[in-house]
């Protein structure tokens, strides 16, 4: 291809620019269509369609139309952003009619002085999207109808109808219609309808237990499931038990209406949820979606919950019942029930009590407990702990121990040991880890081994870290780099072995050095400019020019891949090979080799924010960064380089901060050569779009 050609062909299936996702609900168009995804591509002057399967918990999304669109248009000023169901039916289509819709930031220089980035600004449209043969149909006037009429509105087969009429019930609040609601949600063939009629009863403040009772008895499971939702705000005022009670006669396996039931029950105070929430954490307990709603639920049962667990023998020795128990032992650690984690901590170490099960819970116990600044030998110490616990619990991890180092047990069993172990440091715990250090174990064990060591509070159980680093593969390396600056109080460790030079400046991967060289602390940001280097050319646009011969040299794949794997596949994956959790590179395959050169060398000018690096700074000192995969409102999420998670609870977290800088790390020059780019580049551009 002659050098500056224009690419003839891109692959398909990736959005530039995805905006205005909405459902069709409307009734002017085939069956087919209905419950589709339309989504507008500015950037592509077109419209997508996807047929959605909800079956599930989770819809799984698929492209409807092959080897074309819904919608596309020659004009490239054709620019989609919303899209509304509208009141015939049909769908509109709102256009922002632009000449250019890129950021001003993406468009170069010399390319942006010829361009009036505001041409358009004056000429936006709504079409309504048809087929050539489909007539106008005349709207009925709901605004002129009387209560009576909106009612059965709430049946109509197009959304718009059964929205406006529900709409309108609610701003006329006529409740003298209560009666010919309920007489429709008899009669109503349509189950959006059914549950049309409850929430504008609800909305209305008319919604009785019996209507309740009724929803709950419906033939459609999407039914059943919203009005489950509904019971939970009565909950608070059900001091008869009647809602509850309803609640838990609900005897449908269908996966939504488990998965309303376990967030409704968390709304109710009564003795009987506990076991209710065991029973449907047993039923659901290869569905993980639902386990996360029904944590949500335990509360202050949590301990109440995992003795019901523990109570079934059969269930607690299989590894789903031990995953349940670890789960609910996380929860009762991060809260401040001291009283009710010894509870737990005396149940499961009973000796009826199976090992394996004794592991799953005392480590469910320590994460939780770590994740709120605390420890597990802080609880066995305080008074809230007997004698007989605190012998038990010195058994369990000497067994621990012994199952970790023995060489002839399965590696599963090992890996459960050894991970246990983190929690704990008497005597002989720090020297059986770092036996596990040797090369002749397994990348598995050493990796269980290294994180264990990196989670004990005595800051000297980094040091078989560092005197053990020659021995080390890439991957063990990097963990222990990235766990030794995760704590301050481990960072002293890491300049002290590039001092001696036990360990390397090329040691570290380019990521790890901009988190140093970044850092809040003086005293660490002024050790990593002594000892990594620090010579980074800031003006990144000189950067990229410096280096634009690298697209005229000769390139291959195969070297690419290499590269890859050392330098990129620590944040990237591609096939079998890496980490999900940067941008997928499929998604990149239209950006011509310029471009690319670009995104590697001056990563921020054009960065998501999604893939943007916070640093969180625990009460006890630890640093952690990372993007945020998930929020709660307790909690939050890092996805790190190299893959790892790390949830920190919010009333830990004493510093929150972005650093505006994408994860993937400025300075790349420094450790790729310009024919490594030139073959990396070659061996993104080679990689095969994935079916879709």
């Amino acid at each position: 291809k002659p050098k500056g050609a224009v690419p003839t062909e891109y692959p398909v299936g990736y959005f530039t620019s995805a905006t205005g996702i909405t459902i069709y609900l409307g009734d002017a168009y085939p069956k087919r269509f209905h419950g589709n995804a339309f989504i507008g591509d500015v950037g592509g002057n077109l419209v997508h369609r996807k047929t959605i399967d909800r079956e599930g918990i989770q819809h799984v999304a698929k492209r409807a139309d092959e080897g074309t669109e819904i919608l596309r248009s020659r004009d490239n000023w054709f620019r989609p952003v919303n899209f509304v169901n509208a009141p015939d039916g049909s769908l509109y289509v709102l256009d922002m009619y632009r000449e250019t819709i890129e950021h001003p930031y993406s468009i170069p220089e010399e390319i942006k002085a010829f361009l009036d980035l505001t041409s358009g600004r004056d000429r936006g449209r709504i079409y309504r999207l048809v087929s050539p043969d489909m007539k106008r149909r005349a709207v009925p006037n709901l605004g002129a109808m009387t209560s009576q009429q909106l009612v059965k509105q709430l049946g109509s087969p197009n959304v718009w109808n059964r929205r406006t009429a529900q709409r309108l019930l609610w701003e006329r609040g006529d409740k003298s219609i209560a009666g010919e609601i309920r007489s429709f949600l008899s009669v109503c063939e349509n189950p959006t309808g059914r549950l049309h009629c409850l929430f504008t009863l609800d909305g209305l403040g008319l919604i009785t237990v019996a209507d309740l009772k009724k929803g709950l008895s419906d033939p459609h499971p999407r039914v059943i499931a919203n009005t489950v939702k509904l019971c939970k705000q009565f909950a608070a005022t059900d001091d008869e038990g009647q809602i509850l009670k309803l609640v838990l006669g609900v005897d449908s396996v269908n996966p939504h209406v488990q998965f309303q039931l376990a967030f409704a029950l968390g709304e109710f105070a009564d003795d009987e949820v506990a076991s209710a929430i065991a029973q449907l954490m047993q039923k659901n307990a290869n569905n993980q979606i639902v386990m996360n709603a029904a944590l949500t639920s335990v509360g202050n049962n949590a301990h109440l919950v995992a003795d019901k667990v523990l109570s079934k023998q059969e269930y607690r020795r299989s590894s789903g019942g031990r995953a349940v128990l670890e789960q609910l032992a996380v929860v009762l650690g991060s809260s401040k029930e001291e009283t009710h984690i010894a509870y737990l901590l005396s149940s499961c170490l009973d000796p009826s009590i199976e090992f394996a099960v004794q592991q799953s819970v005392l480590a469910g116990l320590g994460e939780g407990l770590n994740r709120r600044g605390s420890s597990l030998q802080k609880l066995v110490a305080a008074a809230v702990t007997s004698d007989s616990i605190r012998d038990s619990f010195r058994e369990s991890f000497e067994r621990a121990i012994n199952k970790a180092t023995d060489t002839d047990a399965a590696e599963a069993e090992r890996l459960a040991a050894v991970q246990l172990l983190r929690f704990n440091s008497s005597d002989g715990i720090l020297d059986s880890l770092a036996s596990l250090l040797s090369a002749r174990e397994s990348q598995q064990i050493q990796l269980a081994a290294v994180d264990s060591l990196l989670g004990q509070s005595d800051p000297s159980s980094s040091e078989p870290l560092v005197k053990n680093w020659s021995r080390f593969s890439p991957v063990v390396r990097r963990n222990i780099i990235v766990g030794l600056v995760s704590n301050k109080s481990r960072i002293p460790t890491l300049f002290d072995a590039l001092e001696s030079d036990v360990i390397k400046s090329s040691d570290i991967d380019r990521d790890i050095k901009q988190q140093l060289l970044q850092s809040q602390d003086a005293n660490t940001k002024q050790l990593a400019q002594k000892w990594l280097d620090a010579e980074i050319d800031s003006d990144r646009a000189k950067v990229v020019e410096n280096y634009q011969d690298v697209l005229d040299l000769e390139s291959n794949d195969a070297r690419g891949f290499e590269v890859f794997k050392k330098r990129c596949a620590v944040c990237h994956r591609v096939g079998e090979t890496g980490n999900a959790i940067a941008p997928d590179l499929n998604s990149v395959q239209n950006k011509s080799e310029a471009d690319l050169l670009i995104s590697i060398l001056d990563p921020n000018r054009e960065a998501q924010p999604n893939f943007n690096v916070y640093s969180v700074i625990t009460e006890q000192g630890q640093v952690i960064s990372g993007i945020i995969k998930s929020e709660t409102t307790a909690s939050l999420t890092l996805q790190q380089a190299g893959g790892k998670s790390q949830v920190i609870l919010r009333s830990n977290v004493d510093v929150l901060r972005s650093t505006g800088l994408s994860l993937m790390p400025e300075g790349l020059e420094k450790d790729l050569s310009k024919q490594d780019l030139a073959d990396v580049i070659r061996f993104v551009k080679s990689i095969k779009p994935l079916e879709k």
